[in-house]
């Protein structure tokens, strides 16, 4: 991991940050998070723990079908180093993948594509969770209080319609092989192309073979319905965990609001991790803050320091922890090597 690009990234992410709360009012954001109730947002900390340790139980769920898999502790240093990269480098999202799956193969006797494939999978479930989650917060709240949210009904739906449409569109094309076959074609022809270069050689078959094993676990883990329910469920509860720290920091400054609400806004927030920024700092605070003042009729400066608090008690905590377990993992990777050599 390149340690150097992931402080870096971080730094600029708290610079975001810190400029977002300048800009709503850095004494009255201070002031607010001072104010806050510390027993409250120790609750918040647990609770967001809970989330953590089942993103872990999802992946774990994922890899059941993965032979050779990684187990025990060797799954919780893969999967809180990997976290962390996810977590900690400028487009976390999408690199944290491999480099997941990487984690996972290196630590276990299992295929990088097969461990790939879980991770990937992963992710598509927490999208579905979130989605599933803020439509439930935004239907229970319209049926608890009678009103609606004009502010983020909107929201809701493009983001629910647009995350069916994506899975639909994904769903279709994964069925019918659309995408097995594509990659399967374009891998034969770099292998052919690779082939034709001097001092290269023995590498026809290596790249499709590992395409066609990631492919093979997508559709190992869709045919089970079991695996595909648990799943589901697990993916669903983690993100209530995920939105309840978010409440409860509400309540810590004071703000009572339906915990529907938090439901809604928690999952909405999530899709401002698109900023290419460590665990999307910035564009997450500055969503969320702003799906506050206009739900929960609090003023700019309550808004940004409950999302503060939110991120304080979720992102730093879980970046904290599982870069603990990620520094622990390098240095007994370096004292093996030290062994060895």
């Amino acid at each position: 991991m390149r340690w150097r690009r992931a402080v870096g990234g971080l730094a600029v992410a708290v610079a975001v940050v810190a400029l977002l709360a300048f800009s709503v009012g850095w004494n009255e954001v201070l002031q607010n998070v001072r104010a806050a109730n510390p027993v409250a947002l120790a609750v918040a900390v647990g609770l967001g723990l809970v989330m953590l340790a089942l993103r872990g139980v999802l992946m774990r769920q994922l890899l059941e079908p993965v032979d050779g898999g990684a187990r025990g502790v060797a799954f919780v240093s893969a999967f809180l180093s990997g976290y962390f990269a996810r977590s900690a480098l400028p487009w976390g999202r999408s690199t944290g993948t491999p480099i997941t799956a990487y984690l996972l193969s290196r630590n276990s006797e299992s295929e990088f594509e097969d461990n790939l494939a879980a991770v990937a999978a992963t992710e598509g479930f927490n999208l579905i969770g979130s989605l599933i989650v803020a439509v439930v917060g935004f239907v229970s709240y319209v049926a608890l209080t009678g009103r609606t949210l004009d502010t983020v009904s909107g929201s809701v739906a493009i983001a629910g319609g647009g995350g069916l449409v994506a899975a639909s569109v994904v769903a279709i094309v994964f069925h019918r092989g659309v995408a097995r076959s594509a990659s399967i074609r374009v891998a034969a022809y770099l292998e052919s192309a690779a082939g034709k270069l001097p001092r290269i050689d023995g590498t026809r078959g290596v790249l499709t073979g590992r395409i066609d094993g990631f492919f093979r676990t997508l559709e190992t883990i869709q045919a089970s319905r079991r695996t595909l329910s648990i799943a589901l469920a697990i993916t669903t509860i983690g993100w209530m965990f995920n939105a309840l720290p978010l409440y409860v920091s509400l309540l810590a400054l004071g703000v009572d609001v339906p915990l529907a609400l938090a439901f809604v806004c928690a999952p909405l927030a999530s899709f401002g991790g698109v900023v290419p920024l460590p665990g999307g700092s910035g564009g997450i605070e500055v969503v969320l803050a702003s799906l506050l003042v206009a739900t929960a009729g609090v003023s700019a400066g309550v808004a940004t320091a409950a999302a503060i608090l939110y991120r304080l008690t979720t992102y730093w905590t879980h970046l904290a922890i599982a870069g603990c377990a990620a520094a622990v993992s390098v240095a007994g990777t370096r004292r093996a090597l030290d062994r060895g050599g």
